[in-house]
C-alpha cells in the first residue's frame, strides 16, 4: 500500500460463494460429467484420509506424537469444505441437517483450537460420522448422475 492509498476498512467475514462449477446450468443433471467426477474423486481422497487416521485406533489418534490426529483434523475441515463450498446445492440439501451442522461444529472447534482440540469428539466424527456422510454424499452423486442420463 503506498501513502496514497486510503486503508479499507474490513466488515465481517462472510463466506465464499458456492463454487459453480464449468456449465451453466443450475441443476447437476445439467452440469458436466467431469464435474461429478471430481466431486467423486474428492470423496474417494477423503475416505482415504479418514481411514489413514483410524487405522491405528482411538489411542494413537489421541497420541501426540501420531500423526493420525492431524490427518483426521485436517480430512474434517477438507470435508466442511466439499459439503459447504464444492457441493451443488441439490446435493448438500440432500444430507442430513444434523450431520452438516454437527460437521460445521466440528470443524470450527478444530481448525480455531486444534492444539486443544476435544479429542473424544472428533474421533467420533472421523471414525463414524464423516464416513456416514461420505457414503450418503457418494449416494447422492450416484443418484444424480443416473437421473441425468438421457433414456
Amino acid at each position: 500500500m503506498t501513502d496514497g492509498d486510503a486503508e479499507v476498512p474490513r466488515g465481517r467475514f462472510s463466506a465464499r460463494p458456492r463454487i459453480e462449477p464449468e456449465g451453466s446450468g443450475s441443476d447437476l443433471s445439467e452440469r458436466s460429467e467431469r464435474s461429478r467426477e471430481r466431486l467423486s474423486d474428492e470423496v474417494a481422497r477423503l475416505r482415504s484420509r479418514f481411514a489413514r487416521a483410524t487405522r491405528d485406533g482411538r489411542e494413537s489418534f489421541a497420541d501426540t506424537d501420531s500423526d493420525a490426529y492431524d490427518i483426521g483434523m485436517l480430512a474434517v475441515i477438507h470435508l466442511a469444505d466439499l459439503v459447504n463450498l464444492q457441493l451443488p446445492d441439490e446435493i448438500a440439501d440432500t444430507l442430513p441437517r444434523l450431520a452438516r451442522d454437527g460437521l460445521r461444529a466440528t470443524r470450527n472447534i478444530t481448525a480455531r483450537n486444534a492444539a486443544h482440540g476435544d479429542n473424544a469428539r472428533l474421533w467420533e466424527t472421523v471414525s463414524s460420522h464423516a464416513p456416514a456422510l461420505l457414503d450418503a454424499i457418494d449416494a447422492a452423486l450416484q443418484a444424480a448422475s443416473a437421473s441425468s442420463v438421457p433414456g
